[in-house]
This record gives structure tokens, C-alpha cells and sequence, in this order.
């Protein structure tokens, strides 16, 4: 094995994205200087349309306005077009201490060409919106004095990361922090800090090297390694005195068994590198780093030499209020909201993230692929974004493509949990990939490479170590470019599928009816989870995507559905200023948790019990549960097991389970009632929740309770039947064939029904959006008879939808339970939506309640799926635009991007109120806390309920899918041979 593959590099220019809190003060010292790094973030001035020589000191007027800086410039109020200049300006203080030092401007991201004045003198200009970069102000400002820093941002169409173009809007603005630097006029510079790990991966060689602006006399670099703790490692070497006759300089020693960095184990060190000149300390520096080694070995990803796979998603920096903007505290949200969605792996598409962001990612243990700021040079560009989509082999373009990826790079290369390189998403190979491919392979071998699409490269250049493919189906087998995959694998080389599992987004009509396709999404995941899992050379994937594409611009904003905010075939027209790709993360804007968060933490689970419900337990005996240990590098000796029986609670002594792994977990319980439910949790070693299951016996289902031996009488007043049930009627109109009113009580409430339910997959409407037929419509009564049928009422209603021939047998019971069969005839021979039958209620409930069986065997009370429920119909609490809700996201009752900008309001349905519950066992609605209105099911029927014309309808579903989620999703694809009979039944009990 190579001795040095984990190099770690450090340009203190570009790498250090200082903090302005007070706690991060230490991480650099500057002789004579007090503050070394001054944030320059918050109040800024701005102008959309500078006058000329607005670069000059004192050319502010009055069309200067206040803007928060970072934060893009539409988010707050200014609009802006594509290739059209606006200016930044802010008045600072250079403190006098910066007297005798470099002193530098660093800019973290501004978007996407930027040029910068310091008191009326041009400095440089840069192109790129998400790297780090500096100008040297040292000439142009006086320490003591106030300095005026003017920027100059174009959002050009030509930018080659097309960032505007995929966001729907120009993002143009300093979207990160701008920092004031001041150092020495020598230092350390280049520094590169490597690890190498011995054949046993035990131990490591600690290599620090780098140079000198400048010889001096008497000049000496020391270090000092300290662990956890705060305990400094006795190194050997530990210093060394240059004494003028070079610049360069190494240190190099062995760290006996030092705790090793992976995503499981984020065990980070913390090195401290010191300046001195005639043994005065001149500057010193602190850094984390992470004893760890990245290897690509046949088709398997190794680190510190045991075989990982890879699960997470596809994350975009993307704010409420500021858009496409990195803020210390949402990226705090983000990585503890991976964390605790069982990812351990993040694509920072499609742009590098920020330094802060993988500093989270070192700390609490996420592997990421950082991408490069290069999208889309390929045909997929929308109209005014082309220019750059064939910039692939553009030499006009190479400086660009070759500068961010190098600004990356030797920004990000010195973090553990950086994995891999991406030099771009979804384009078409050119030789400035090609460049960009030898430009790492030149400056850092530690980690391999991706490309996408890596089958438009030839064969004889292959620019990639690891195999990218996107949206695989199911099966896992895919070609893309000519490039295959077999059941999620691959023989060559690893393949990760950093773009699968898309949360649904395009399809708005399915999407805003019935919000339970965020939980059926959930069985893609797992599918192709595990699947990947246990696939050779299937390294895993990233779900598309982790937060919602959604961006609330202001209203009013000049230049909707003109030069922004422009639909094209990917999205339907917007019903506001709401803007972007939709609504695709399993958190939200706000970072409110999804129907998909819980699903991703349930598929992406390290400890799978691959089996609930166990068939042959025998009294006596322990229960044995089977379980899989997909951890890489943790054993299940580290983790809490408690389980709970006859309301005890009780923890597992250590489970010995080595990673990759399978077991039988033992629980001591000998008189398991077959009524009774175990829950499981598993904790890590800091108690946080990795995963829960109920276990369960085998059971027969449950017959329907027998029903009362009174007769329902029938009468009949001129066109109106009358059922006289217990307290109660029913009555039905013999016009219509349709059940109207219903009395119970003393009190009266409309009841329409039966009625059609049958929704198929239409035409398409774009590549991912598909119309959807309903054919409930045109009803026509053909005949009608009624009698009694021992004790209870039977009617039997046929009639038309057009050429759909619908026969229904009600069959009406004393206790209040309608027994409803039907029988369709001439459907249409197309992919099925929904079927079964409906009733049109009055608005009268204020609630639902339901038991179900679920796909998964455990979900928090709070979970629009949830196993058993209780919910309101309309939200407590209403959300504003763009001000943070007050609720979680299944208490929302509309989406701001799918249905307007408006105020929410009180009278429609939530989220969790109207989406489907599948397998249903009850599902009631409520009337004053008490059911009146309860569907009985075997676990196989379906309920959903909606707000039509004032009116609620409540959905009785045999047979439900899908059918538009797309992407290689499951979807269940039920095709009907042109008939169909099911019964279904329900009950009035207030």
C-alpha cells in the first residue's frame, strides 16, 4: 500500500474562512494585531443602476440603498437581469494596528462576476459564485483610516455553473461572508499537512511542510498536535530553525495509534503551526484535521481500509428569506438534520459548499462529494443560457473551469470528510474537463474523481475513478451514454448514484391532492437502499433532493414571467412569486421535517430488522429477532438496544455485531401475548435516536363485528326511500339513484353517494408531469330496485359515465353500516391513478381519526402516516409569506409554490387531514370528538378526503398508485382488463 495518500493542504489565504465569534478568535494570531479577521458582513449599500465612475469615494446619493450582505439581491427587493451590472458599496475602518501587515479583502462567494474598488482604485476582478477568493488592499488603504470597498456584480447568463438558470431567477449578489484580513508580511505559506497510514492502518507519519514568502535570518516553524482533550502529543520533531538559507521547510512524525477519522467516528485533532522570527512569535494558525485514508480498491470505496457505502442526498445552500445564501445556523440545521436522517454522505451539488459547512462535516461525521460550479453544458440549458452549453471544449472558458476547480481544491482539500472530487454535473466530456481531471490528478491523488455524465468521456481517457449515473429504476439497471449498470452494481469500479430516489416535485395536481405520495415515495428508497447495499460495486446513492427548490421572492418584484421566473417544459406556469423546481426535499424551506424525513431515516437505517412480524414463536421460548448490521465501522457492541414489555422498559447488554454483518437479536420475554407489540429502539453514544420497530406475531385478520338482528324498514314518500336504521334514517332519491341526507339523533347532515372513482394516467405534459383522466363525471341513472334482504335494505343502482357502466348494491344495515359493492364495466385501458367509490359529505367534522397498517412497522405519532392517528381538518394557526410558520409542515394547509402566494387560510383541508391513509383498519371522521362517520377495512382499503365546492369527499380506494412520480421511483403500474368489483363499507355512528 502507498504510504501517502491522505494529504491534507493548506493555503492560509484561501482555506481559513474565518468566523467573526468570539470563540473562533484563537484559531489565528497576528503579532501587534488584535483582531486579525474582521467580519464585514450586514448593512451594505446597493445600486441597480450605478452612474459612471460610481467606483469613486463620495458618489453615493440617494438611489443607494441599504442591503444585507450575504443574501441575494431579488430575495430582498431588487431586481435584476442577467448581464446587467449592479454595485456594493461599504464604508470601513482599517484598524491602526494593521499598520506594517498584508492586509486583504476575502471574498467567500459572490455571484457570478464580480470587480472590486478600494477607495476608487480597481483591485481585480473574479468570475465563479461559490469559491474563495482575495484582493491585496495593503497599498490602497491606511491603517487608522476609514476605506470604501466598492463591488461590481454581473449575473451573466454565460456563467458555465448556470446557477441563475436552474434557480429560476438571478441569484446575483455576495451570497457568502466577506471577511478583512490582516497579516504578516511573512508567513508560512502552502502549507501541506499529510497522514500516512501504515499497511495495518494503525498508524500515521504526520507530515508538515510548506515556504516562505521570503528568506530571513533566524526564522523557525514549530507545531504542536493536541488531542480531544485539549492533551498535547509529544512529538520528536517538533520545530525547525531555517536560518535564512531556504524557504521551504518539513516536519515529519510518527503518531502512534491515533484515533481514526470516518463518518461514524469523527475524531478530529487539532494542529497548531507557529512563526517565529529572532524567536519572536510572528503568526500562528490553528487547524482540525483528521487522521484518515480515502482508497478506491477494485469496485469498493475503502476508508482507513474497510469497504464503506454511501447514503445521503443532494444538498443546495438555500435560504427562506436570502435564497441561495450559506448562513452559519441553516448549515448548522442541515448536517444535524442528516445526521439524524441516518445519512452519512452529502453531494454538495452543484457548487462547492462552504468552508464552514465542511468544517460541521468534519465535526459531525458526513462524507461529502464536493462538486465544482460547473452544470448543464449540455442541451438542457433554458432559453438565454446557452452560451455556455457547449463550453465543454471552449478554450475561450478553460481559465474559468480551471480557477474555481483549483479555488476548491486548495480550499477544501485539508477537510477529513471531503471524499471525493466532481469536476461537473450532467454535461457532455470536452477537453476542459479533460484539464480539469489532469489539474487534480496533478495537485491532489488522495481522493478519487467523479464526472457526469462519465459515458460521453471515451473509454481511453476514462477522467474518473468512481462511476456517476442518475435516476436508476428499481431493478437498478440502468445505461446512460452507454455506460450499465446491473442491479445497482457495477464490476469495473465503484458506482454511486449521486442523483436518485427524486422526492416527488413536477406533478402539482397529485402532488397538492394528496400529499401521501411524500410517504410512498419512501419504499423507492428503501429499495434501492438495500439493494445497493448488498450490490458489488454499488457504492450507494444521494436523493434528489434535501431541502425544497423553492425561492419566495417579493411581490410586486419588476420582471415576473419577463426576464424571471420564466417557466419552461420542467415546471407548470407559477400561481405566484414562489419560484424554482419545486418543492423535492425531504425537509422544507424552513427545515420543517417532510413526510420523506422519516423515511429516509427508516430506509437509510444502518440496523435493519429485515423481519417484524415473526411467524414461529412458540411459548416458552426467547424471541429471536433477524438483524443486519449496515454500519462501516461500527459494531453493535457500541450501540443502545431497549425494548419495552408489559410496560417495562429494558436495555440489551453489548450485541456483538461486526459491520456488514447479519445476527439473530435475543430478546429474554417466554409468554409474548400475540396482541401485544414490542417496541425496539436503537441509540448511539449520544443517545441519539438511529432507529425504532415494533415487532409483532402473526395474526388472522379480523372479521367484520356481527351486526344487529333488527329489520330496517323501508318507506317511500313520491320519489325519496326512507331507511329506518337505529335512532335514525337514511334516505336516497330514486331520480338520481344517489343516497342524500342521513338523520341520527335528532340531527341531519347531507350524504352524497355512491359516485365513480376512477383516475388514470393521461398524456404527458412534460418529461416528469403527466395529465391525469377522471372520469367521475356525466352520471346518468339507467334503473333502480329496492327491497329487503333479510333483516337489512338492499338497493341496486345502475347507470353511466359516459361509456363507463357502473352497478352499485347498497346494502343498508340497522346499526347504521352501508355496505357498498360495485361493479365498473368499459373503463379505459390506462395506468391507474385511483379507484373505487365516493361519498360527498357535509362540512360539519372538524376531525380524523384512523388505525392502518403501514409499509413500515414503526412512525412517530406525528407522521402523516402514522399507524394510528388523530388530526383536525383545518389548521389552528395560519402561515404568512415569508414568514417563518409556527406549525410543522403537516399542519400546513397550503404550498406558497404550488397554490399562490396568498395567505393561508382556515377552510382548507392540512396536509395530514387530506392525505391518503393506505391498509386502513378505522378511519373515522369526527363530529364534537366522536365518530360519526367510520369506514371499516381488513388493512387493504384506502381513505383519502378532500374539500370540493364547499363540500368534503370522502375517497373509498381499493386500488391506488402513483402513477407520475416518476424517476425511476416504484410505482405499482396497475393496469385493469376493462372491469372491475370490489365492496367496501362504512358506518354512521355519532
Amino acid at each position: 500500500m502507498e504510504i501517502s495518500k491522505s494529504i491534507l493542504i493548506v493555503s492560509f489565504l484561501l482555506t481559513l474562512q474565518w468566523s467573526c465569534k468570539p470563540e473562533m478568535v484563537s484559531d489565528l494570531f497576528v503579532r501587534s494585531v488584535s483582531e486579525p479577521v474582521i467580519n464585514l458582513n450586514g448593512t451594505w449599500k446597493i445600486n441597480t443602476s450605478p452612474k459612471e465612475k460610481f467606483w469613486l469615494t463620495n458618489s453615493q446619493d440617494s438611489s443607494w440603498k441599504d442591503i444585507q450582505v450575504p443574501g441575494e439581491v431579488m430575495m430582498q427587493g431588487f431586481s435584476i437581469k442577467n448581464d446587467f451590472p449592479f454595485a456594493y458599496k461599504k464604508e470601513i475602518n482599517i484598524p491602526s494596528d494593521y499598520a506594517d501587515k498584508n492586509i486583504l479583502l476575502q471574498f467567500n462567494g459572490v455571484y457570478s462576476y464580480a470587480r472590486v474598488w478600494v477607495n476608487g482604485e480597481f483591485i481585480r476582478d473574479h468570475h465563479g459564485g461559490f469559491t474563495i477568493w482575495t484582493c491585496d488592499i495593503t497599498n490602497y488603504v491606511k491603517p487608522g483610516n476609514k476605506a470604501e470597498i466598492t463591488v461590481e456584480v454581473t449575473d451573466r447568463a454565460d456563467e458555465i455553473s448556470y446557477a441563475s438558470g436552474y434557480a429560476k431567477h438571478q441569484i446575483g449578489g455576495i451570497l457568502r461572508d466577506v471577511n478583512l484580513l490582516a497579516l504578516p508580511r511573512n508567513y508560512p505559506k502552502d502549507i501541506v499537512i499529510e497522514t500516512n497510514l501504515d499497511d495495518s492502518y494503525r498508524h500515521s507519519n504526520l507530515l508538515v511542510s510548506g515556504n516562505l514568502k521570503k528568506i530571513e535570518n533566524d526564522q523557525m516553524v514549530r507545531i504542536a498536535l493536541f488531542d480531544d482533550l485539549g492533551n498535547e502529543i509529544k512529538l520528536k520533531t517538533n520545530s525547525i530553525l531555517l536560518e535564512g538559507r531556504t524557504n521551504t521547510f518539513r516536519l515529519n512524525n510518527l503518531i502512534q495509534d491515533p484515533k481514526k477519522w470516518d463518518a461514524e467516528h469523527p475524531n478530529l485533532y487539532e494542529l497548531q503551526i507557529d512563526y517565529f522570527e529572532n524567536n519572536d512569535l510572528q503568526w500562528s494558525t490553528k487547524r482540525k484535521i483528521g487522521f484518515r485514508e480515502i482508497e478506491v480498491k477494485d469496485n469498493s470505496l475503502l476508508v482507513n481500509g474497510k469497504r464503506v457505502k454511501l447514503r445521503g442526498a443532494c444538498r443546495h445552500d438555500n435560504h427562506p428569506t436570502l435564497g441561495r445564501v450559506a448562513t452559519s445556523d441553516y448549515e448548522l440545521k442541515d448536517v444535524l438534520l442528516a445526521k439524524e436522517a441516518n445519512m452519512n454522505y452529502i453531494r454538495t451539488s452543484h457548487y462547492p459548499p462552504s468552508d464552514n459547512f465542511l468544517k460541521l462535516c468534519d465535526e459531525y461525521g458526513l462524507y461529502v462529494e464536493d462538486e465544482t460550479a460547473v452544470c448543464f453544458v449540455i442541451d438542457y440549458r433554458i432559453k438565454g443560457y446557452e452560451e455556455a452549453s457547449n463550453s465543454q471544449s471552449d478554450p475561450n472558458y478553460t481559465d474559468r473551469y480551471l480557477s474555481q476547480l483549483e479555488e476548491m481544491v486548495t480550499a477544501h482539500r485539508n477537510h477529513p470528510s471531503v471524499i471525493i472530487w466532481s469536476i461537473g454535473n450532467e454535461s457532455i466530456y470536452g477537453s476542459n474537463f479533460a484539464k480539469s481531471f489532469d489539474w487534480i490528478q496533478n495537485n491532489d491523488l488522495t481522493r478519487p474523481v467523479m464526472f457526469s455524465y462519465p459515458g460521453t468521456a471515451p473509454d481511453s481517457i476514462s477522467p474518473y475513478q468512481i462511476l456517476s449515473m442518475h435516476y436508476p429504476p428499481i431493478s437498478g439497471d440502468l445505461n446512460q451514454h452507454g455506460k450499465s449498470t446491473k442491479g445497482f452494481g457495477y464490476p469495473e469500479m465503484p458506482v454511486i448514484f449521486d442523483e436518485w430516489a427524486h422526492v416527488a416535485c413536477y406533478n402539482n395536481e397529485t402532488i397538492t391532492e394528496d400529499p401521501n405520495i411524500r410517504d410512498f415515495w419512501g419504499q423507492s428508497l428503501d429499495m434501492m437502499w438495500s439493494k445497493t447495499y448488498d450490490a458489488p460495486g454499488g457504492l450507494g446513492g444521494a436523493i434528489w433532493g434535501m431541502i425544497d427548490e423553492t425561492f419566495m421572492l417579493p411581490k410586486n418584484l419588476d420582471g415576473f414571467r419577463n426576464w424571471w421566473g420564466i417557466e419552461d417544459n420542467t415546471v407548470e406556469r407559477y400561481k405566484g412569486t414562489t419560484v424554482g423546481y419545486g418543492e423535492w426535499g425531504i425537509v422544507d424551506i424552513w427545515r420543517r421535517k417532510k413526510p420523506e424525513f422519516w423515511n429516509t431515516k427508516k430506509a437509510y437505517s444502518p440496523i435493519k430488522i429485515t423481519t417484524t412480524t415473526i411467524d414461529d414463536y412458540e411459548l416458552g421460548t426467547y424471541i429471536k429477532i433477524p438483524i443486519y448490521n449496515r454500519f462501516d465501522h461500527t459494531n453493535l457492541n457500541e450501540i443502545t438496544i431497549s425494548y419495552m414489555y408489559n410496560d417495562s422498559i429494558k436495555t440489551l447488554s453489548s450485541y456483538n455485531l461486526a459491520p456488514h454483518t447479519k445476527g439473530e437479536l435475543i430478546l429474554p420475554i417466554t409468554d409474548w401475548k400475540t396482541d401485544i407489540k414490542i417496541p425496539i429502539t436503537f441509540y448511539d453514544g449520544k443517545k441519539n435516536l438511529i432507529d425504532s420497530y415494533r415487532i409483532s406475531q402473526k395474526q388472522e385478520k379480523k372479521k367484520d363485528p356481527v351486526i344487529s338482528d333488527k329489520k330496517v324498514v323501508i318507506s317511500k314518500s313520491n320519489n325519496m326511500l326512507k331507511f329506518h336504521i337505529g335512532q335514525g334514517a337514511i334516505y336516497l332519491d330514486t331520480t338520481t339513484g344517489k343516497i342524500t341526507h342521513m338523520e341520527k339523533n335528532g340531527e341531519t347532515s347531507s350524504i352524497s353517494g355512491p359516485n365513480l372513482v376512477y383516475k388514470t394516467k393521461g398524456k404527458p405534459i412534460s418529461y416528469s408531469t403527466n395529465e391525469i383522466n377522471n372520469y367521475k363525471a356525466d352520471w346518468k341513472l339507467n334503473n333502480i330496485s329496492y327491497g329487503n334482504e333479510k333483516n337489512e335494505a338492499k338497493v341496486t343502482i345502475g347507470g353511466t359515465y359516459k361509456t363507463i357502466k357502473a352497478t352499485y348494491d347498497i346494502r343498508i344495515f340497522f346499526d347504521g353500516k352501508i355496505e357498498t359493492s360495485y361493479h365498473y364495466e368499459n373503463l379505459a385501458k390506462e395506468m391507474v391513478r385511483e379507484i373505487g367509490v365516493s361519498y360527498t359529505l357535509e362540512d360539519i367534522f372538524e376531525g380524523i381519526s384512523w388505525e392502518r397498517d403501514g409499509y413500515w412497522s414503526d412512525y412517530p405519532e406525528n407522521h402523516l402516516s402514522a399507524l394510528n392517528g388523530k388530526t383536525n381538518l383545518y389548521p389552528k394557526t395560519l402561515k404568512t409569506y415569508r414568514e417563518k410558520p409556527e406549525k410543522t409542515w403537516n399542519e400546513d394547509s397550503k404550498s406558497f409554490y404550488y397554490e399562490g402566494t396568498d395567505q393561508e387560510n382556515n377552510t382548507s383541508l392540512t396536509h395530514i387531514a387530506k392525505a391518503t391513509k393506505e391498509n386502513i383498519h378505522r378511519y373515522s371522521l369526527l363530529k364534537n370528538n366522536l365518530e360519526w362517520v367510520t369506514v371499516l377495512g381488513n388493512g387493504e382499503l384506502s381513505c383519502r378526503l378532500s374539500k370540493e365546492n364547499k363540500h368534503l369527499e370522502l375517497y373509498l380506494l381499493d386500488k391506488l398508485d402513483y402513477i407520475d412520480l416518476s424517476w425511476g421511483n416504484f410505482q405499482r403500474n396497475i393496469m385493469l382488463d376493462g372491469s372491475y368489483r370490489k365492496t367496501v363499507s362504512m358506518k354512521f355512528v355519532p
